[in-house]
């Protein structure tokens, strides 16, 4: 369906830019001319749909790129119940259930988003801010937080399950990482040894 539309896009944009040519040198004598205008038209007009996504895509980056990094203020550290006792943090790949630990975790750090209603950044498509938190459960104590930002493209693009050229969403490489709760959670053995 893609490669349709894809397809008609082109043979309309070609049209277009042979309408534009012909306009533009019906006074010429030169019949070189016009075949070479249509073509120095064709990928302007192709493009022109997508202008608002491309300027966006280079928007989207630079907000990315300044919010790359999670600040952490404090950190929280556990013992056994989210490390084995070697020091390795526990997951599906040691065996564990996941769903436990997802319990454990949250009686340790509460998650704050504003998820449900972000901030709106001005840009050439719409690109929403998202700023999160970590808290400590037990003090209440801020452990860190982050921004991250998604759009759903230009106004072509969100007709369509994902953007053309910039992509939905960005986070954190700590987060991308999955290391952010092995960071504000660092294992803290009984015997006093550190990791």
């Amino acid at each position: 369906m893609y490669l349709l539309g894809l397809l008609l896009w082109i043979a309309v944009s070609g049209g277009l830019a042979w309408l534009a040519a012909r306009l533009l040198t019906r006074r010429s004598s030169k019949p070189w001319l016009r075949p070479l205008l249509a073509m120095l038209l064709l990928p302007l007009i192709f493009m022109v749909p997508l202008a608002d996504e491309i300027i966006g895509k280079f928007q989207f980056d630079r907000l990315c790129e300044e919010a790359k990094e999670v600040k952490v203020y404090a950190t929280h550290p556990v013992g056994e119940e989210l490390y084995t006792p070697e020091g390795k943090w526990r997951g599906s790949d040691t065996g564990d259930d996941v769903f436990r630990l997802s319990e454990i975790k949250k009686r340790i750090v509460r998650w704050d988003s504003d998820s449900s209603f972000p901030e709106i950044v001005p840009a050439s498509i719409p690109i929403k801010k998202h700023h999160t938190k970590m808290y400590d459960e037990a003090d209440g104590r801020l452990l860190a937080e982050w921004d991250s930002y998604s759009t759903s493209g230009g106004w072509l693009s969100q007709n369509f399950e994902v953007p053309f050229f910039v992509r939905q969403q960005c986070f954190p490489s700590l987060f991308e990482s999955r290391k952010l709760e092995q960071t504000l959670m660092p294992f803290k053995s009984n015997q006093g040894a550190k990791q």
